[in-house]
């Protein structure tokens, strides 16, 4: 029976926030934004600072900054998210897994809009449109959301304010492997930059599920 149970054990792989950008392994502006992007960690906190500007993570391309590691197979990603700059409504922070760092590449994301919208937005095929599913506006808060990716399935949840995680939604995705898994912030205008915190931030490998007998 011991051996039974310890064959049965699954642990998941967390990834210590060590390097210079933490959990994290680079920082890029995607799509050339015409004002540049950043991300800052800080170790004493293992809190993110990340600046980005950029016309949005839609349509059929996208301008953003962006903070990744490359990883396989099954996922997590959980942060909390306060965004500190003010500016249009739709500016938004998202937890992402994408394809490639091209302006047209395949996505998924999990965005918490400033106005309180969340939404899954996803692009299936390179240069494709994007696409969304939309829930109800909650206003302005402070956001712990979390993303996981089992096989094709990813499931989302979110709470504001310190509430409980609630189940969003789910979507099916063939992003394949390996993905580029990370956090993004756009301001949704080229003429200005959007300013987000993320805390507590968690990314975890998680085990592929034993076969059934």
């Amino acid at each position: 029976m011991r051996e039974l149970l310890l064959t049965g054990l699954f642990v998941a792989t967390s990834f210590a926030e060590t390097g210079k950008f933490g959990s994290f392994t680079d920082s890029n502006d995607v799509g050339a934004p015409p004002l540049k992007g950043s991300a800052e960690f800080t170790a004493s906190t293992g809190q993110y600072k990340i600046t980005g500007s950029g016309s949005d993570i839609w349509g059929k391309a996208d301008q953003f900054h962006y903070i990744w590691r490359e990883m396989s197979g099954n996922v997590s990603v959980t942060a909390t998210v306060k965004f500190l700059t003010e500016g249009v409504a739709h500016r938004k922070a998202v937890l992402m897994l994408r394809k490639s760092l091209d302006t047209d590449s395949p996505f998924v994301h999990l965005a918490i809009h400033a106005d309180g919208t969340p939404a899954i937005q996803f692009r299936n095929t390179k240069a494709d449109n994007t696409n969304t599913v939309d829930f109800p506006m909650e206003g302005p808060g402070i956001w712990n959301l979390k993303l996981v990716r089992q096989g094709t399935s990813i499931t989302v949840w979110i709470a504001k304010d310190g509430a409980p995680l609630r189940e969003l939604g789910h979507t099916i995705n063939q992003l394949g492997s390996p993905i580029l898994l990370g956090l993004g912030v756009s301001s949704h205008t080229k003429e200005a930059t959007n300013t987000v915190l993320f805390s507590d931030v968690s990314v975890e490998q998680l085990p592929t599920p034993a076969a059934k007998p």
